[in-house]
């Protein structure tokens, strides 16, 4: 048996010696490697050369620029002449003995399609895909079809695949061209229309979440709005294909991912533009009328999922968010740590499928403003702590941050300072910041009263909470024009020293 391996390279020279390297290494050499370099401009083609002079087998093949990895796999495919046709993204590796152990499999089930577990690494760590981990995918090899393990729609990628070339040309099973998730729609395809497809738990397959900012997979962009029309068209197209097999009648399994890759992405609208989040609901809620509800008997975390889409398919973006907004509150949790739902029922389209409360998920921080340390002297008033918009966490420093308000409780006169922040690996922010006094001169002289608040952001959202006294806070007052205090609610204030001198008296 022989496995062509194809890869279409554009702009990773500095991962292709991993993957390369993971290639070379195998126990059971490859037959074919064919590089499809899709106009690359970052020195890709210079180590494709270098690898080249080592692996014979390899072939090079240079086109211009086509926008997406789905021509150059194409271009891969056409050209291969092994058995068997392995997907490779060159920034991934794989385990030296993925083809060995695969084609042991293969040799004894025969399956059109093999998949393999797969891990999430970067340059810290490595992780198995939650979804994977959640419905316990690849907790044992076993012989399938995707109607008979309707879980398979959740593996969408064709890297940790391996295809029976006479399977993608029998069927002229090809990548959609020019188009990003150009994969799912493949792979979606394949899975119908595979009788017979081996889940392989014994070898792993190493995708690279990349950490650049600059330099983002099409995977990691996909919060951008633009992902959205893409997404709706990929699946249009996967409904174009089963109508043209006589598969409606199974739709409710593709259904299944569709709920899901919308959902996720109404997720991140807190992060889009005003403009992006009104053109959000039109375009999503247009496809989904026609959804099999059916598919919710098969999502992951069944009661949260219908939840998102209950608030989803309602055009509500701050409820979904289950967050706040400076106008519209935020969804009430119960004392034993859920949502609490009940507050909608009866009042909107689609509460059939709300659930009365939903636990709130692991990871999730309730909003929180929170002072550990202060110091107030003449010049300058220090202060250390956190900040969290509830159950929102920022993805990214850039996502996120914390400007510390001073209110004159008497005008409510509002004076700002950016604090600089720190992600915590939790996505808490923690925040410092230094004030100078004489910012707040003309307010203690008249005796007013200044409280604290911090305004807290998480991509366009903004939050304005009162700063709150941790119950161990380390307060130093070491000025004459006012002093530090907490009120008897716990929030944090200063007080002209003339206003405290009466209080003593």
């Amino acid at each position: 048996m022989k496995v062509s391996v194809i890869l279409p390279v554009y702009n990773v020279a500095n991962y292709l010696d991993d993957c390369m390297e993971s290639l070379a290494r195998q126990t059971l050499p490859t037959y074919e490697i064919i590089a499809v370099d899709d106009g690359s401009k970052d020195g890709s083609r210079k180590v494709l050369k270098k690898w080249a002079a080592r692996l014979p087998q390899l072939k090079i093949i240079r086109q211009k620029h086509s926008g997406a990895p789905g021509g150059p796999r194409n271009k891969g495919l056409a050209l291969a002449t092994g058995d068997y046709i392995h997907f490779l993204d060159p920034d991934d590796y794989i385990d030296h003995d993925f083809y060995e152990s695969s084609f042991a499999c293969i040799r004894k089930h025969d399956p059109d399609i093999v998949v393999t577990n797969r891990y999430k690494f970067n340059s810290r760590q490595k992780w198995q895909v939650y979804t994977f981990k959640l419905l316990g995918l690849f907790e044992e090899s076993r012989l399938t079809n995707l109607y008979e393990t309707k879980n398979l729609i959740h593996n969408l990628g064709p890297a940790n695949k391996i295809f029976k070339r006479d399977f993608l040309t029998r069927n002229g099973l090809r990548f959609l061209e020019g188009c990003r998730f150009e994969d799912v729609h493949f792979i979606t395809c394949c899975l119908y229309l595979a009788k017979k497809v081996f889940i392989h738990c014994g070898t792993h397959y190493h995708w690279r979440k990349r950490e650049s900012l600059r330099n983002l997979s099409i995977t990691q962009k996909n919060f951008m709005f633009r992902a959205v029309a893409d997404r709706v068209r990929i699946h249009r197209e996967i409904d174009r294909f089963l109508m043209a097999q006589g598969l409606l009648g199974h739709r409710y399994i593709k259904d299944i991912r569709a709920i899901l890759d919308f959902t996720r992405y109404a997720s991140n609208l807190y992060r889009y533009l005003p403009h992006a989040r009104r053109r959000f609901f039109p375009l999503v809620n247009h496809y989904l009328q026609d959804i099999d509800e059916r598919a919710f008997d098969y999502v992951p975390e069944p009661e949260l999922v219908r939840a998102r889409y209950f608030f989803l398919r309602n055009g509500m973006p701050f409820e979904f968010a289950a967050t706040a907004s400076v106008s519209r509150g935020y969804l009430p949790v119960t004392p034993d740590g859920c949502f609490d739902f009940r507050a909608f029922k009866g009042k909107h389209a689609f509460d059939h499928l709300l659930p009365d409360s939903v636990r709130v998920p692991p990871g999730l921080q309730p909003e929180k403003a929170e002072l550990l340390a202060a110091d107030l002297c003449n010049r300058a008033l220090s202060l250390k702590g956190f900040g969290q918009i509830g159950y929102v966490p920022p993805r990214s420093k850039q996502d996120a941050g914390i400007t510390v308000i001073l209110q004159n409780r008497t005008t409510k006169e509002e004076r700002r300072i950016p604090a600089v922040i720190r992600l915590l690996p939790q996505r808490r922010m923690r925040f410092v910041a230094a004030v100078d006094v004489a910012l707040l001169a003309d307010w203690l002289a008249l005796q007013q009263t200044a409280d604290l608040f911090l305004e807290i952001r998480a991509g366009t959202l903004l939050k304005k909470l009162r700063l709150h006294a941790d119950p161990h806070a380390k307060l130093g007052n070491y000025g004459r024009c006012g002093k530090l205090t907490v009120t008897k609610y716990g929030n944090v204030s200063i007080v002209p020293a003339a206003v405290e001198q009466r209080k003593r008296a």
